[in-house]
């Protein structure tokens, strides 16, 4: 007996041994491919002013992607879009009060001029003004978007038309890149997708080498090492698709489930796409907007988008008119006119209450006429309609069909061509 204990004890601690450098490796395995683990395709938008679209709300800031993420990421919005800022000043004011740290003083103050530059609190407001209310709702300076709850996630955009100069230049460098990619480029990629398509055999293997060794372990050990296991498989490299592959920096047509909820058609540059998004370039995108009048005024307020907007202040002009209003028989009648410089399409009228489907693409002035049954001489006139925007996208994979390519590659378009003569020859 005396002989059997040790014999047991030492194979008990050559277990442990074992187990405790196995989780050592895998513990610093996974902390090194952590490190690297940002979504690829999300991380193109890092530091970049950007809509986020979640849910029935629209976020609009600089995006931050932290490594393992898991794909969430953190939208900061811009001083103009912080929510409730006297807030912040407050908890910072009340910090100086309590702590005497000066450091809480001069944040406040240095927030306060700029918040009077930016027109966001009067020219004469002081901190001596301040008061720590808590029924006051809180400031809110970001959104984060955790990879729980990519579901809600419709989309994120960045607009051309909020670009300035060097942002537009950064842009089309990157658009070159992407249409005529060089050598070192190319390699990379195919460095990158190679480690992706061997993912799966480095998985495999791992599992059956550690197999064996884990049917003597305890179920709960097990379940740590299978996970830890899994984690570090996973680190490596990122989703490969053959068919998305061979068609980045083309043309293709999506199929998309829009913020509104309905199914649409777009089209664009594929970019990037990775194992939870696809990141598409140059998209005419949608957006609807209402319009209300009053007879042929334009109520305060509008046009607006047809979602909430946090982190920005719309500043979209006018796009629709109202002119020749006439009342007769309790009728109004009366057309819609196209005043931008750019086509839009009327989705429907609401004139007091009574809903006129319309559907009609108005290019630059021109108009429509409307007739329905209304109240007043001057009755509520509401108009939903759509306006396009260039934007680059990156979709959620859950909410994005990729249909096929729009154009032809250039490898495969003088085939194309050439058998197309010679059946018209026949």
């Amino acid at each position: 007996m005396s002989e059997i204990i040790p014999s047991e004890l030492s194979s008990l601690i050559e277990t442990v041994l074992y187990l405790a450098v196995i989780g050592v490796v895998l513990s610093i395995i996974y902390g090194i491919a952590e490190l690297f683990s940002r979504d690829r395709a999300i991380k193109i938008f890092e530091g970049k002013y950007a809509f986020v679209f979640f849910g029935n709300e629209a976020f609009y800031g600089r995006i931050r992607v932290p490594p393992r993420s898991g794909g969430g990421f953190e939208v900061l919005f811009p001083p103009e879009g912080i929510e409730n800022p006297v807030s912040l000043l407050a908890f910072l004011v009340e910090n100086y009060n309590e702590t005497k740290d000066r450091k809480f003083l001069e944040e406040a103050k240095e927030l306060l001029e700029d918040f009077k530059k930016r027109g966001i609190v009067p020219k004469d407001f002081k901190l001596e003004d301040v008061k720590n209310n808590p029924w006051t709702p809180p400031s809110l300076v970001s959104r984060k978007v955790f990879s729980q709850e990519l579901g809600k996630l419709s989309a994120l955009l960045i607009f051309k038309h909020t670009l300035d100069e060097e942002e537009l230049r950064e842009r089309w460098r990157e658009l070159r890149r992407l249409y005529h990619p060089g050598f070192f480029s190319r390699a990379k990629r195919k460095v990158y997708n190679s480690l992706a398509y061997v993912k799966d055999k480095i998985s495999a293997a791992v599992t059956r080498t550690t197999g064996a060794f884990m049917a003597t372990l305890a179920p709960e050990i097990r379940t740590g090492v299978e996970t830890l296991e899994k984690k570090v498989i996973s680190g490596v490299g990122a989703i490969y698709d053959a068919l998305l592959e061979n068609s980045v920096g083309r043309l293709i047509t999506v199929q998309v489930q829009d913020i509104d909820g309905e199914v649409k058609l777009y089209q664009g540059v594929l970019r990037e796409y990775s194992n939870n998004y696809i990141v598409v370039y140059d998209v005419d995108y949608r957006i609807k907007m209402l319009a209300k009048f009053r007879g042929t005024e334009l109520e305060e307020g509008f046009p607006k988008p047809q979602m909430t907007l946090h982190g920005w202040r719309f500043k979209e002009g006018e796009h629709i008119i109202v002119k020749d209003l006439k009342f007769e028989n309790n009728v109004a009648s009366f057309k819609l006119v196209n005043t931008s410089m750019e086509p839009m399409r009327v989705v429907k009228v609401n004139v007091d209450g009574n809903e006129v489907a319309v559907s009609k693409v108005l290019f630059p002035n021109d108009e429509i006429e409307i007739s329905a049954s209304a109240n007043s001489d001057k009755p509520v006139i509401e108009v939903l309609y759509e306006i396009s925007r260039e934007a680059d996208i990156i979709w959620p994979k859950s909410k994005v069909k990729v249909i096929g390519l729009g154009d032809y590659p250039p490898t495969i378009l003088k085939s194309i061509l050439s058998v197309s003569k010679m059946f018209r020859s026949k």
